[in-house]
Order: structure tokens, then sequence, then C-alpha cells
């Protein structure tokens, strides 16, 4: 998530419309319900960003807003951070259609409206994901004492739809079509219970399509350690330290920073790389790159310093030459969402490790680091090349580059321009890396792109920020040698 309020607003808004959106893919949804839910988490505990976030909600979305803020604090407001976990088990909810179902068999039944019984549901045990037993003893998807389920259900107060229609029958039982809230306080003597209810029931009755979102939540537990996630497989016999379950249970992987727009088109990306998983590696660096032509530049997508915390940012709807490369190359490596982001780790970061000192903030650590992304190919393709030892992120004018970051001595091996000749361009492979050499003694090269043999001559695929460009476009490679001193090749490991 953005780690400022208006960022966070503006992230949330688009994945309130991904949910609402027909065509977002299953995915999308699972990602967009996770962030929106760990958003009003956050806004939920910080009432200070309400005049800079709330601003920035859109009328249409703004009740919806409102309503999910107010329930998260109204629900904070019951619990205390607890140092231990629960003995429950996290269990996968009912399928979501089978859900709404028995919510409208207990409406039909009871006259309580299914958006309430909804919102119950989700409050007491996240639509049936926790199976466990209160700390008053209640029990169920919907937590019913035994004599209260006794009273009024029929068959097992385990089954989803059991204890669905019992709710429907206690709460009408207690007034709900004269009083509301006093049967929904029956139900949980609690005014801030009262009220979440309300407010979930409230944004369900306005538009139906929330329930996708709530549908996908996570079991969030608030400890003193913060809110921690409770998996689907999560199981306790008896309480646990929090400090004993991070231990051994800790995140093994970071969050990632990815918009709803840039995860429907990471879906596509992912579709076309895998309808050219047969192809040789030329012809797939070929498919994937192209799907970037017309992607508008964008400079300064990456978030973290020296003293800014790194996020692992997958940012598709813009790219600059780096990042596109990098997007281009953890497709090329992956089948799916999971393995492009464990690729794009490993391709933008040394080890794997996310960190602003672990990323390879120079062209040739693609070649340098372990394992390597790709081969320096250079001195095998002209004889006439030249090897320069350089400082890199040293500036030749003083200075560095990148604050915090230590000075690199490396040796850069690069082709003058003059010197790629016709021999040389035969050497090339499409799918291979070029940069342009820097003259500068603190960088490797000032810019790369990709080498695209076509029928109409060797292209360079680039991320351009050139006036007349500003997006991805192929560019002749023999004009774009006219403007740069020379050429670091480096050749993608298959």
């Amino acid at each position: 998530m953005a780690s400022d309020p208006a960022h966070l607003a503006d992230d949330l808004v688009a994945d309130e419309k991904a949910l609402r959106d027909p065509s977002s893919s299953a995915a999308v949804l699972m990602t967009a319900a996770h962030r929106q839910q760990a958003a009003y988490r956050a806004l939920g505990r910080h009432p200070e960003w309400d005049p800079i976030a709330r601003p920035r909600i859109p009328p249409s979305l703004l009740e919806i807003y409102d309503r999910n803020v107010d329930a998260r604090r109204q629900l904070a407001a019951m619990s205390r951070a607890k140092d231990t976990l629960p003995a429950w088990r996290i269990v996968p909810p009912r399928p979501a259609d089978e859900l709404l179902g028995d919510y409208r068999e207990s409406e039909s039944a009871s006259g309580v409206d299914w958006t309430y019984l909804a919102a119950i549901n989700l409050i007491e045990t996240g639509f049936g994901r926790v199976a466990g037993v209160s700390t008053a003893g209640a029990q169920g998807p919907m937590q019913f004492l035994p004599s209260t389920f006794a009273a009024y259900g029929e068959g097992d107060i385990l089954s989803p739809h059991d204890s669905i229609m019992a709710a429907g029958r206690y709460l009408a039982a207690n007034g709900f079509a004269d009083d509301r809230d006093y049967a929904l306080y029956r139900y949980n003597n609690s005014h801030q219970y009262v009220q979440a209810v309300n407010d979930y029931a409230t944004v369900l009755a306005a538009d139906p399509a929330a329930f996708a979102g709530y549908y996908r939540w996570d079991v969030y537990y608030n400890t003193t350690a913060g809110d921690v996630v409770l998996p689907i497989g999560y199981s306790a016999i008896s309480s646990i330290p929090v400090t004993d379950y991070l231990a051994t249970h800790g995140t093994t992987s970071p969050a990632v920073r990815i918009s709803s727009q840039s995860e429907q088109i990471l879906q596509t990306l992912l579709t076309v790389s895998n309808n050219a998983s047969r192809a040789g590696l030329s012809e797939r660096s070929e498919t994937v790159s192209r799907q970037f032509l017309g992607v508008p530049y964008g400079a300064n997508t990456l978030i973290g310093s020296a003293t800014e915390p790194e996020q692992l940012v997958v940012e598709l709807q813009k790219v600059d030459c780096f990042t596109y490369a990098d997007y281009v190359e953890a497709l090329k490596r992956a089948k799916n969402r999971e393995e492009f982001i464990d690729s794009l780790m490993k391709v933008r970061y040394k080890d794997g490790v996310v960190g602003f000192e672990n990323r390879k903030h120079f062209f040739t650590d693609w070649s340098v680091s372990t394992p390597a992304i790709a081969t320096d190919v250079t001195t095998s393709l002209s004889a006439n090349s030249i090897q320069v030892t350089k400082n890199l992120n040293q500036k030749d004018s003083g200075g560095v580059y990148f604050p915090g970051l230590p000075i690199v001595p490396r040796t850069i091996s690069y082709i003058p321009s003059q010197q790629v000749d016709s021999s040389v361009l035969g050497r090339l492979r499409t799918g291979d890396y070029v940069g342009a050499y820097a003259e500068d003694g603190g960088l490797d090269v000032t810019h790369i792109g990709i080498f695209i043999d076509t029928p109409d001559g060797p292209v360079i695929r680039n991320a351009s920020s050139l006036r007349a460009n500003n997006k991805v476009v192929d560019g002749p490679l023999l004009d774009y040698l006219q403007t740069v001193p020379g050429v670091v090749v480096l050749r993608p490991v298959q």
C-alpha cells in the first residue's frame, strides 16, 4: 500500500472500481479486495488522515468510503490488542453464491434483510473462515451460544446454512422489523457492534457488488505486535504467543505495490507470454516486448532510497528504460502472477532480496550479480571493443548518483558506435539488451533498449523520454548509434 494518505485514497478508489468491474479477473478481484481491506484498516486507525484522504474520494463512492471507515473504527473500539493468537482454525469459506443463496432463503423465511445477515457473518467469522469457539462459548459461522441455537436453530450449529437460518429467526423474534437496532443489540450487546453491522449492511444494500470485496477479505487479528493475518490453514489448539508465531511465520516476501489497472495489464501480458512459451528465446522476447509499444514513458516509479523503505513496485501503465527491461525479462520467466513477482525480485534485486541497497542500479549488475540475469557479450561481438575501468556511482563532477550506496569499481566493455558494422549487427540476437555507453565514469550506460531484428532493418525497442516519443517505441538502431558514443550488450541467460 501507499505510505501516505493521499496515495492510499487514490489506490483505494481504483480498487473499489476494480471490484465493481465485470471484466475484472479473479486475480484482480483478489488483489483489489486485499488492498481494500488493508486500506480501510489503516484509515480506521488514523482519523487525522481524514482531511487529506476523504476529499479524494469521488461522490459516487463517498458513502461507501464513510461507512467502511466508520465500521472499522467501531469494531476497533470493541477490541484490545492481545499478546497471543487464538485457538482457531482458519478454513476456506463456503462458495459465495451458496452463501448468498442462504441469506436470501433466510430473508424470505424471517423478513430479515439479507444484507444484515451477510454483515453479521462478515464481522463474526469472516464468512465462516474462523472455525473456533469464542471466549463466551459461541460457535459456528454466525457465533451462536449452543443454548440460543437450540431455541432458534434447526440442524447443525456449525453449518453455514443452518446457522444463517437461525440468525434470521433470532433477529425476527427480537423485533427486527420494528426496532432493528434493538434486535442487533440483542445479538451482541454492544452499540459499536450495532453500528458496524448497520454500516456494512448499508453498503451492501446500496451496492450488492460490494460483497465481492468483503467475501475475499482475510482474517486479521489485533495483537500487541500489530495486525496479524491468519491465513487459510492456520490452526492452533491453544493460544500462541504472538512473538513465537511471528518468529516462525513472519512474512517471507514483501508486499507488492501494484494498482488494479496494472494488475489487469499483468494478466493480459502473462497470457501473451504463455501463448509464446513454446517459441524460442528471441521470438518470445520480441512478442513480450512488443506488448509495451505505445506505453507512456514514466520516470521515478520505483520507491525507495537510503532513507525511505524500498517497495516492490509493479507499474505497467508507464515505464522508463530500466523498468521496461525489468518487466520484459520477468515476464519471459513466468507462467503466472506468483512466478512473475518472484522473477521480478530476482531481476531487479541482488539475491532477490527487496531493498534499496540490493537494487540493481546499474545495467551491468545484471551480468555480475549471482545468479546472472544476462551475460555480457560485448567483447565477443567485436574485436574493436574497448575496456574502461570505472568507479560506478562516483560522478566525474563530484558527489554520487545514489546517496547512501558505495562506490563500485568495475571494468566496462563497450563497442564504439562507429565500429558497429555489419559483422557486429549479424552477431546480435533479437532480445539482446543494448546499453548506451556513458562517458561519465560514475555510470556504465545512460539508456537501454532491446535489439529487435525486423524485415526493415534492426531497431532498438525502448522506453524513450524524447519529447517526440515519450513512450515505448521502435527506433532504427543505426540512427540511434549516431547519438551515442558506443554500446554495451547483455544477452539474457536462458
